[in-house]
């Protein structure tokens, strides 16, 4: 037994000696380069130390890693680097000598620490001596854990004296990082402290306890009192902070999120908790207000980090979450929950929308609300992510973007829970260490590497890390700062790394320009921490915030860095100091470094003076109208009818028709009601108000679901009949409630029903449209068919409805339109596409091609337009360009989705009762590198198809397979549906029967779209958004309402701003005319209110 544990122990020594003289021979030729510790004389490693009962299985957070910062603690213009280590007495300090030389002052400076488990740290001028001090949190108070948060204040003289109790903040519990600031303007720095809960399912029902107090987990804030009493004084009640065992914080981003000159906070929970979002309020409180501003977040919160990162000076935010980008390891990782239990967790418990991915949250504008586009920019997926890092590591003059990752064990690999639940059952008879051993043992590696993204200064971002030399690197990197360690004017990376060396990442860019601004503020705040700057050329803005505390457990220097490429000169730089004091520099040259002293500032700062806001195109008038009806959906989830269904079908409403029903010149409307609510006519007064009329007609068909209508005169008497459709997946074919149904209008405004006046149509439908198709002098309809609702997939036939001229409609026959197969139609619109005075029909929907149904005499002929077939939800018939001829603005899924993010190819959707059991699955895959994977994993499709459970005892066995083979021999005889394009776009219309695509601005890609409206002369309005899919797809939220417009000239389209509204799912959009012959838009959302618009100007 001796000699096999030797010969063990000798091959594991052999391989790590021969790890190392292989990762020694092999040169990075990236644009970063690992500087090796024989010349940086950095040997800095957190390596964890095993001990009994503590480990991955009794502290969460066992692989979280240690932090890094990086700042001049000498004051020689060099910066330096401190280390935490998850080990008593090893953090370290390194005095930066120059040229990437460094040397260990650790022990001199009397810093190593004496905390059990140190996690972030944060330099800072605490005391506003004019030396920067360090403060160092720490886990303790668990597991024989000793130690409290540590505070080293600098001498001036590179040495340090610890001071946390002396200083009043001493904190001893689950530590795991402080942000320093000056919160209340008045000079000093305040403190915030990031600290972490245990055991989440212990908690997950306490939301209603936030407001607790929890002595070892629950957050602090600190105000700085040293002046007063020479402590920091524990203001966090008074100030609104939560201090309860409910939050997992990992993440502190501090920033003026909303331009009101005060500074704001932002904290990254992971686990069920809500992410918090604090808005300071300018009296010492902050009212935590993340559910009125931020649509969903991260669902296992990490690090985070603040930035303007599309340059229109509005600090954006960036959370790293877990998803991984390799499909092997995704279709073995724990994902987001099934529909009903996520549904339980948000209504049950009161908590958020969260998704398992990284979220990126722009600034829609002064912090008004944020919209999540991490999908559509390419930074969703970056595996067991720890610390993004804004910066321009390029120097561009765009923001980058660094995202350190890997966990030395997965635990969340589905495979090893399954194990883990056999030996919990062994364990519960034997309390030894042996189980922990095997437990640890057989959790698979979770090794990735750090990743670098380019900013195009816009919405995207491209993975460089193999050109910029990371991709290679594989291991666990946790906390990590950016600095300028060599002055060259390039930024260079730290990141501190578990069980392996930290590594010093060179910055080989070549050689463009770049200026570093350097504050010199008051006496207690010296390095200007708050400050703002806007930096002003080349027809271009850049802006920053001084916070050094950013990333995961970290803090940065605190200099600002701007890259200005090519530029040798800058038009202007505006400095705002914390205290609101400003100054303006013009005509700067681009010379490395500027120092900025706060001594020359005066004035105070109004934003909206620099920077008026633009004018708002639309005043929201709801209030004025006071029309009270509110959409209600019904509780119906698709998902319990068909698991596989690709997402809800019963969500499609309310539509609006408008007409002046009662002839007094003034618009009216009909909203379509949700099955249960009945839709309802509002009739115009002359105040500009809306009156709901003739409700017990429309009461009795209140069981039906409208999804569509249309005023229209149906029996040529001059007064606008109205046609409702009815659908949704609610109801089976044949049940009566799927009937649609015809009023009739008296020529004064009231309605009657006319139900035996048009076919009874027991089916899903979804949309409807008139015009006089056969030139008989009367109006016809179209109707649009969906998909089976026990069957999606299967698409309902649609139907044209000739009408006799008295009110009186028949179904068309197949020589006039063939309607039997014409696919998930979700849209439809007649327009004469020729200009050949008939009108024509053109369709829309899911899964299938834009259809354009030529119209030759009342005989209609169609044609799919090539390489068309998408998600579609909407067409909107207009003229565009301004050539004669209507063009079609087709509303699709967009490219903020998982269907299209990293994707290249089309997704498909295979359609078959694929186990024999009578009813049809529904099998969603999508394309990389020409290999077609499964959007659902193993778990998720062995729910309703437990032959594949049989099939495939691991998920490891079909992790990273394609389609055809995890399906095997079932994989045939199915029915193919495919989308080739999911961006919205315009199709443009030549006259001749020829369409040209183009995709419509990356604005208008946040969401699907579901209407169109057309504003001024060659301006839209594009609204949508869609929430009824699995919460592992995650909801579609991102979408404003959006302006944009072709031009003539370059042939290009462009957005042109959004309405600031909080805007939900918007699902049509109309013009009314008013008094006086003016324009409101009305604006319809699913399960919310009615939103009426005026136009300004």
């Amino acid at each position: 037994m001796l000699v096999k544990k030797i010969i063990i122990r000798y091959l594991l020594l052999l391989f790590v000696i021969t790890t190392l003289l292989m990762s020694c021979k092999q040169k990075t030729k990236g644009l970063f380069e690992p500087l090796p510790a024989s010349q940086t004389n950095i040997r800095c490693e957190n390596k964890l130390e095993n001990r009994e009962m503590f480990n991955i299985l009794y502290y969460l957070y066992y692989y979280n890693g240690g932090g890094v910062a990086t700042g001049d603690i000498n004051n020689d213009g060099l910066a330096d680097i401190y280390f935490t280590a998850n080990s008593k007495g090893n953090n370290k300090l390194y005095l930066n000598k120059g040229n990437f030389v460094f040397e260990d002052i650790t022990a001199k400076a009397g810093v190593a620490g004496t905390a059990d488990w140190s996690s972030g740290v944060t330099m800072a001028d605490v005391n506003g001596d004019g030396f920067m001090d360090i403060y160092v949190c720490a886990s303790s108070q668990h597991h024989g854990l000793k130690g409290h948060n540590e505070l080293f204040i600098n001498n001036g003289n590179s040495t340090f004296t610890e001071s946390a109790e002396k200083y009043g903040l001493a904190f001893a519990g689950f530590g795991t990082q402080a942000a320093f600031f000056d919160y209340d303007h008045d000079g000093d720095l305040d403190c915030y402290l990031l600290n972490h809960s245990q055991k989440p399912n212990a908690n997950i029902r306490d939301t209603s306890n936030r407001r607790k107090f929890d002595e070892v987990s629950g957050d602090r804030f600190y105000r700085n009192d040293l002046d007063s009493t020479g402590k920091f004084t524990d203001v966090s009640a008074t100030a609104g902070i939560y201090q309860s065992n409910l939050g997992y914080g990992l993440g502190i981003a501090i920033g003026d999120f909303n331009n009101d000159g005060w500074d704001d906070i932002y904290i990254g929970n992971d686990f069920h908790e809500n992410d918090y979002y604090y808005l300071n309020n300018g009296n010492g409180t902050f009212a935590e207000s993340g559910a009125a501003h931020f649509k969903h977040y991260s669902r296992f919160s990490m690090g985070n980090d603040a930035a303007d990162y599309n340059n229109d000076g509005q600090l954006d935010i960036i959370t790293v979450d877990m998803l991984p980008p390799d499909e092997k390891v995704l279709k073995t990782y724990g994902r987001d929950e099934n529909p009903d239990t996520y549904k339980f967790k948000l209504m049950g418990h009161g908590y958020q929308n969260q998704y398992s991915k990284n979220a990126l949250q722009r600034n829609n504008g002064n912090g008004s609300s944020f919209s999540e586009t991490a999908l559509q920019s390419g930074v969703a997926a970056t595996d067991w992510s720890w610390a993004p890092l804004f910066a321009d590591f390029d120097n561009d003059g765009n923001k980058d973007l660094f995202i350190s990752s890997g966990i030395v064990k997965r635990p969340v690999d589905l495979d090893y829970v399954r194990f883990v639940s056999d030996l919990v059952m062994k364990m519960e008879n034997d309390k030894s260490t042996e189980y922990d051993k095997q437990a640890i043992d057989n959790m698979p590696d979770g090794s990735s590497h750090p990743y670098f993204y380019k900013g195009d200064g816009k919405i995207h971002f491209t993975d460089v890390s193999e050109s910029w030399g990371t991709a290679s690197m594989k291991g666990y990197f946790n906390g990590a700062s950016y600095a300028d360690l060599d002055n060259d004017g390039n930024l260079d990376m730290v990141i501190n790394s578990l069980n392996a060396p930290a590594v010093i990442l060179k910055n080989k860019m070549p050689a463009k320009n770049s200026i570093d601004i350097v504050f010199n503020g008051n006496d207690k705040n010296r390095n200007g921490i708050g400050a703002k700057a806007w930096v002003f050329a080349g027809g271009k803005m850049q802006y920053q915030q001084l916070m050094t505390t950013r990333g995961f457990q970290s803090s940065c220097d605190t200099r600002l860095h701007f890259g200005m490429d090519s530029l040798r000169n800058i038009d202007s730089i505006l400095i705002v100091w914390p205290n609101q004091k400003y100054q303006l520099m013009k005509t700067v040259p681009v010379v490395g470094q500027i120092t900025v002293n706060q001594a020359a500032s005066g004035g105070h700062f109004e934003y909206n003076q620099f920077f008026p806001p633009a004018k708002q195109a639309f005043e929201d008038i709801s209030a004025q109208v006071a029309c009270n009806w509110t959409h209600h959906e019904n509780d119906f989830l698709d998902f319990n009818k068909q698991y596989l269904t690709p997402h809800m079908q019963s969500t499609r409403g309310p539509k609006l028709a408008v007409a002046d029903v009662n002839k007094d010149g003034l618009d009216d409307f009909f909203v379509c009601g949700a099955s249960g609510q009945a839709g309802q006519l509002m009739i115009q007064t002359a105040a500009g108000k809306f009156i709901s009329t003739d409700t017990a007609v429309f009461a009795k068909n209140k069981m039906s679901e409208g999804v569509d209508a249309v005023f229209f005169d149906a029996n040529n008497d001059g007064a606008p009949d109205l046609y409702v459709v009815s659908g949704g997946n609610q109801y089976d074919d044949g049940t009566p409630f799927l009937a649609d149904h015809l009023y009739m209008n008296d020529g004064k405004g009231h309605f009657s029903a006319a139900e035996t006046a048009i076919p009874a149509i027991l089916k899903n439908k979804s949309c409807v449209t008139a015009a006089d198709i056969d030139k008989d002098g009367d109006a016809d309809l179209f109707v649009g068919g969906l998909a089976d609702a026990k069957r999606f997939g299967i698409a309902q036939p649609s139907y044209l409805l000739l009408n006799d001229g008295k009110g009186t409609f028949r179904l068309a026959d197949a020589t006039t339109i063939k309607t039997d197969n014409l696919g998930i139609v979700t849209s439809a619109s007649f327009t004469d596409l020729n200009n050949d005075g008939w009108n024509d029909l053109v369709l829309a929907g899911e899964w299938m091609a834009v259809k354009v149904f030529m119209n030759k005499n009342g005989k209609f002929s169609a044609a799919d337009i090539p390489s068309s077939t998408g998600l579609w939800q909407t067409v909107y018939t207009t003229d565009v360009n301004g050539d004669g001829f209507a063009d079609i603005l087709a509303g699709n899924w967009g490219h903020n989705s998982k269907l299209y993010a990293g994707k290249n190819g089309p997704v498909k959707l295979y359609v078959k009762d694929f186990d024999g059991n009578g009813s049809v699955e529904q099998v969603m895959a999508y394309t990389i590198n020409k290999k077609e994977y499964t959007f659902l994993a193993k778990d998720e499709l062995e729910r309703p198809l437990p032959v594949l459970k049989k099939a495939y005892l691991t998920y490891s066995e079909v992790a990273g397979k394609t389609v055809d083979y995890m399906f095997y021999d079932l994989f045939k005889d199915y029915t193919e549906l495919k989308a080739e394009t999911l961006g919205s776009c315009c199709f443009i219309n030549d006259g001749k029967g020829h369409f040209t695509k183009m995709e419509l601005p990356e604005a208008i890609q946040m969401a699907p779209v579901f209407t169109f409206s057309s504003l001024a002369a060659g301006t839209y309005l594009a609204a949508g958004n869609f929430y009824g899919v699995v919460p592992y797809e995650g909801r579609y939220d991102a979408l404003l309402p959006t302006l944009f417009s072709f031009n003539k000239t370059t042939n290009t389209f462009s957005a042109s701003g959004t309405i600031p509204l909080a805007a939900d799912e918007m699902r049509d959009v109309k013009w009314i005319k008013t008094a006086g012959g003016k324009q409101v838009l009305v604006l319809a959302q699913n399960n919310n209110r009615l939103i009426f618009l005026k136009p300004n100007g």
